[in-house]
């Protein structure tokens, strides 16, 4: 029988909870856990503001021209040299400080998308060593940067799916109340939902069993799915996510310590986390290989 829910949540709280006592390097998936906190809210704040500046400044440009060309006669007539024009030139500057501001915010964005990027393979990286099981460590961080980059590149394939058609759905009759609700709306759910729980479990299989290839052998991993049932599954991780989000959000209304103290508990929940779908895994595969020794005996 596939693992429960309440016992999930038992093993997998003993597991992070004596890797809170064990590990020594808390501090620094603290560390982690602060720069991709800090740098997603700086990526996001400088992309509303390159927007709002594109958006201001666009506006601006065109309305000179269309003047220029309104207020200025049909016939061209020579009139000499112009005497410089303090509005022009105060409007220039005004167009080229809004550039080198749009182009600060981009820089800004593309920066802290590189640090994400960097610290979330770190991240990921570990993550594959709670998968794997055992004792937690630091230890070859050139590995554990390389495997997070590797299980980064898993989950975006398994997500590609769901990206191209969600751009596709949208070049259809949007306007008809059925295709919307069903192809724009249910299909992009259904699809983010079945490619996430796949990308995760390819990561487990991939961290158990260390090699590329074993993170798609998409039939293994649909058959330790259904072994536990995918909607026992969803339900698991509907009620794990409704958990951690509640926690997450108690945490956030505490006046002022509230973003320090997500901060500080963002490594516990993470191991927390990723024991709890590897426990998922492994109840999953134990069932397929009961099952197939059952069927090798008869």
């Amino acid at each position: 029988m596939a693992i429960s829910f309440g016992d999930n949540l038992d093993k997998s709280f003993a597991y992070t909870n004596g890797a809170f006592k064990k590990f020594s390097g808390w501090f620094i998936l603290i560390i982690l856990s602060a720069i991709i906190y800090g740098a997603t809210f700086a990526m996001v704040f400088a992309l509303i503001a390159f927007f709002i500046g594109l958006f201001m400044a666009l506006p601006a440009s065109g309305f000179t021209e269309v003047v220029g060309v309104t207020t200025v006669s049909d016939s061209y007539v020579d009139i000499g040299p112009v005497p410089m024009d303090p509005v022009f030139f105060s409007t220039g500057n005004e167009v080229l400080f809004s550039g080198l501001l749009i182009g600060g915010f981009l820089a800004v964005t593309l920066i802290c998308t590189l640090v994400v990027l960097l610290a979330g393979c770190f991240q990921n990286g570990f993550i594959l060593r709670v998968y794997r099981g055992g004792e937690l460590n630091f230890k070859n961080l050139g590995r554990m940067f390389l495997e997070g980059i590797v299980y980064l590149v898993i989950s975006v394939i398994y997500l590609l799916p769901y990206m191209i058609i969600s751009e596709l759905v949208v070049l259809g009759p949007i306007w008809n109340d059925a295709y919307f609700i069903i192809v724009c709306l249910l299909l992009p759910v259904i699809l983010c939902v079945v490619s996430t729980i796949l990308a995760v479990n390819a990561g487990i299989r991939y961290a158990k069993e260390g090699r590329f290839g074993a993170a798609f052998q998409i039939g293994k991993l649909c058959s330790i799915i259904s072994n536990i049932g995918w909607l026992r599954y969803l339900g698991h991780i509907i009620l794990f996510g409704l958990i951690i989000f509640a926690a997450e959000l108690v945490l956030m209304m505490i006046p002022f310590a509230g973003g320090i103290l997500l901060i500080v508990t963002l490594p516990f929940i993470m191991i927390f986390q990723a024991k709890f779908f590897a426990n998922l895994y492994e109840s999953g595969e134990a069932l397929e290989k009961s099952a197939e020794v059952s069927a090798a005996v008869e």
